[in-house]
C-alpha cells in the first residue's frame, strides 16, 4: 500500500469495450462519484463524502426527500446553482440514463450518486450507472467508500472462512426461497430483508432447517449503527424457534447471514439423486403428496421443497 508521501497513478479500466479502455488523466473533465453515506449513525460519514456532497454539480439519489434530510442533518448547504437533487431509482429508464450521461460528458459535470443508506451499487440502482459508464470514456468513475450493511454484518458475524457471498434481498416467493436455500454452497451467504417480511422469511428458514442433516449458523441484525441496534445469532433449529418466539420490534431494515459448515455438502450429487428419484415416482404415477413424502424421508429434505418440486414435475 502506498505511503502518504508516495504518488499514485489512478487507473480506471473497462475491459468489456476495448476501445474505451483508458487510464484516468486530467482530460477526463467529467466525473461520477459513488458516495457511501451512513446506514444510521451520522458520525460514520467521512470527510471525503462530505466534500463531495457539498461540491458536486448534481446529486443523483433514490429518494430526493431522504437525501435532503441527510444534507440538512449534516448541515450541508449546497450553492444555489448546484442545489439540484435528481431522482434516480429502479424505475429510471435506460434511455433516460444514457441522455443524462451524455450531458455529463459533454458539460464536464461532477455527479454524486447516493443510495438511501450505505454504499451505492450494492443491491441498488447505482449499479446501472456503473454498467453504462464504459460507453463514456471521458467520464471518470470514482468510489468514495464508507459504511455498508454487508461489511458491517461481516465484522460481527464471526465468519471463520475468508469468503462470503452476498445474495441481495431474500426471495419473496416461498418456492423461490426454498430453491435458493437448497442450492446454497458451503460457507457464508448474506441477505437483506425488509421489516415487513422478516418473520415470514424466518418461517421459511424454519421449514428448511428442519429438513437438514447438518447445523447451519445464523446471524440476524437490524438497525445496525443506530440506537436500537439489535443482533441475534445462534445455530440450528433451536435458534430459529427461539428467534421466532421473541417479541421483537419489526421496524428497521434487516441484514442476515447463513453459514453452512465445511464438509456438510460432501456429496452434492444427493440433490440430483432425490430429484431423479422424485421424477421416477411421478412417472410411475405415484400420487404427488406420497411421492414427495417418500423422497423427503429417504433423503432428509424439507417436505415442502419435495412437494413443490413434485408439482413442477407434474406440469411437464
Amino acid at each position: 500500500m502506498p505511503t502518504k508521501n508516495e504518488s499514485v497513478t489512478g487507473q480506471n479500466l473497462h475491459f468489456d469495450h476495448l476501445k474505451n479502455n483508458y487510464q484516468t488523466h486530467p482530460a477526463q473533465r467529467a466525473k461520477i462519484s459513488m458516495i457511501a453515506t451512513p446506514i444510521g449513525n451520522l458520525s460514520d460519514i467521512t470527510p471525503r463524502a462530505i466534500h463531495a456532497l457539498e461540491h458536486c454539480t448534481e446529486l443523483w439519489c433514490e429518494d430526493t426527500r431522504h437525501t435532503q434530510n441527510l444534507l440538512n442533518a449534516l448541515h450541508i448547504n449546497r450553492p444555489h446553482d448546484q442545489h439540484r437533487l435528481r431522482r434516480f431509482d429502479q424505475h429510471t429508464m435506460e434511455k433516460d440514463l444514457i441522455k443524462l450521461l451524455e450531458r455529463v460528458q459533454e458539460q464536464g459535470q461532477w455527479i454524486g450518486v447516493v443510495t438511501d443508506a450505505g454504499t451505492p451499487g450494492v443491491s441498488d440502482p447505482g449499479a446501472k450507472i456503473v454498467e453504462k459508464i464504459s460507453q463514456f470514456p471521458e467520464i471518470k468513475i470514482e468510489p468514495i467508500p464508507g459504511v455498508s450493511a454487508v461489511s458491517t454484518l461481516v465484522s460481527i458475524a464471526g465468519f471463520t472462512d475468508n469468503s462470503f457471498k452476498f445474495q441481495g434481498f431474500f426471495p419473496r416467493e416461498r418456492k423461490d426461497a426454498l430453491e435458493l436455500l437448497a442450492s446454497l454452497d458451503e460457507g457464508a451467504s448474506i441477505f437483506f430483508e425488509s421489516p415487513k417480511r422478516i418473520r415470514e422469511t424466518v418461517e421459511v428458514l424454519k421449514v428448511w432447517t428442519e429438513g437438514l442433516d447438518f447445523t447451519p449458523k445464523f446471524c440476524f441484525a437490524k438497525e445496525l449503527t443506530k440506537i436500537h441496534e439489535t443482533i441475534y445469532s445462534g445455530t440450528g433449529i433451536q435458534f430459529i424457534e427461539f428467534f421466532l418466539g421473541q417479541d421483537f420490534d419489526e421496524r428497521g431494515e434487516w441484514v442476515f447471514s447463513i453459514v453452512l459448515p465445511n464438509g456438510c455438502l460432501k456429496n452434492k450429487k444427493a440433490v440430483a439423486e432425490w430429484e431423479l428419484t422424485l421424477e421416477c415416482l411421478i412417472e410411475a404415477e405415484i400420487p404427488t403428496k406420497s411421492a414427495a413424502q417418500i423422497v423427503a424421508q429417504k433423503f432428509r429434505i424439507a417436505k415442502n421443497l419435495a412437494y413443490q418440486k413434485a408439482l413442477d414435475l407434474q406440469k411437464k
